[in-house]
């Protein structure tokens, strides 16, 4: 038997064992057995760091947004450090910038931008859409919240786009919008590797400086090695260091099962779409004391997970829908990390300071909370949770 009839034996198995459903889930990972192959055949070549399959991953996924670049890193989080450092290694942004930040995103969101060297400065999301919306006279971190396009405008703008994997403003897709964008490839998200985050930049020098900052500030990736190494000759240009970097590279399985995924995600986005709309209907007919959140004019939504926000005036409080929703089997979580402000490690953020008040973030960090989406999640997912809710405000 060839290794690959043994690995396809392998996976198949697997794929044919009993898995029970137990409810809602947050999440349903869109790894199956194409990708798990894919990822044991790397394992087995014995070339498993950052080399050919990561070249074309970033190649595909840069094609994929619409961008003329695509650097990997380990994670999303990583993307947002790699990306925002690049900003200033390139001096399009300096340290000590400001760089507006909405206050309900992810907590790397915000420590990111800190630990770039820049000045975050938080301001309160959109009731309807609990992202970023009009216009700013300083640099913008756009957070596409849960799969929901932010459509701020400034002087420049920087998408957090991990969460955003097809959504789209107009015809533009999340990503291409800005300067410079960051994805991640965490396992509940659109595509999967498991772990594993993308740059995607249209400028040639972010990119270089990204492919720089991710792997120790070397030049071996870059386009513009040759002129590092012939600047200073008595250097091995294999340890030829021209940035202060990191070590955040990927793995080879990272670039395999990417480049798996990618041809996959134009049906991933429309299900969870489709999904996103119907339960927008549903649990709006229901007249509860709850708030859905249909997709914005001129935006498609990327239906990353599916948000909603207890009215002030409701019989129950969070902790006790969310219990109830529990206890039925339906997995809950708050709105990402709420009112960034209102976390103990906000005073710890190097520089961070607050402008204007912020009531719809703190609605949401109290009484705001998500369900799961995927693409493999059908109508009897649907009902499950419209009878969730109707028992849990009974």
């Amino acid at each position: 038997m060839s290794r690959d009839d043994e690995v396809a034996r392998l996976v198949s198995r697997h794929f044919k064992m009993d898995k029970p459903e137990t409810g809602l889930p947050l999440a349903v990972s869109p790894i199956g057995p194409d990708e798990i192959a894919a990822g044991i055949n790397t394992l087995l070549s014995g070339w498993l760091t950052m080399g050919r399959q990561v070249q074309e991953f970033e190649a595909a996924w840069a094609a994929e947004v619409g961008t003329k670049h695509a650097v990997c890193v380990n994670s999303g989080s990583s993307a947002l450090l790699v990306m925002l450092s690049a900003l200033v290694e390139t001096g399009l942004l300096k340290r000590g910038d400001e760089v507006v930040v909405p206050a309900v995103g992810w907590s790397t969101s915000l420590f990111t931008v800190a630990q770039a060297g820049l000045i975050p400065v938080i301001v309160d999301v959109a009731e309807d859409s609990l992202v970023l919306e009009g216009e700013w006279d300083r640099p913008v971190l756009a957070v596409h919240l849960l799969g929901c396009p932010s459509r701020a405008v400034g002087p420049m703008i920087i998408e957090d786009a991990c969460g955003a994997h097809g959504g789209k403003i107009a015809e533009k897709k999340c990503g291409s919008i800005g300067v410079a964008s960051a994805f991640s490839f965490f396992f509940s998200h659109h595509l999967s590797t498991i772990e594993g985050g993308m740059i995607n930049t249209d400028s040639l020098p972010i990119a270089d400086a990204a492919r720089s900052l991710r792997a120790h500030g070397w030049i071996r990736e870059r386009s513009d090695a040759a002129l590092a190494a012939a600047a200073s000759p008595e250097i091995d240009p294999r340890f030829l260091f021209v940035s202060p970097g990191y070590n955040l590279r990927p793995t080879e399985i990272t670039g395999a099962m990417g480049l798996v995924q990618v041809p996959k995600l134009e049906g991933f986005v429309a299900a969870r779409r489709a999904n996103h709309a119907a339960w927008c209907v549903a649990i709006d007919a229901l007249n509860l004391p709850l708030r859905v959140y249909p997709e914005s004019p001129g935006t498609s939504h990327a239906a990353f997970a599916f948000p909603m926000l207890i009215d002030a005036d409701s019989h129950l409080d969070r902790r006790t829908v969310c219990g109830r929703l529990e206890e039925m089997g339906i997995s809950t979580r708050p709105i990402s990390g709420s009112n960034l402000i209102r976390q103990p490690v906000f005073p710890k953020v190097v520089g961070a300071r607050v402008e204007g008040p912020t009531p719809v973030a703190d609605a949401v960090h109290e009484r705001g909370f998500f369900v799961g989406q995927s693409q493999e999640f059908t109508e009897i997912y649907l009902d499950r949770l419209v009878e969730g809710l109707k028992q849990a405000f009974r």
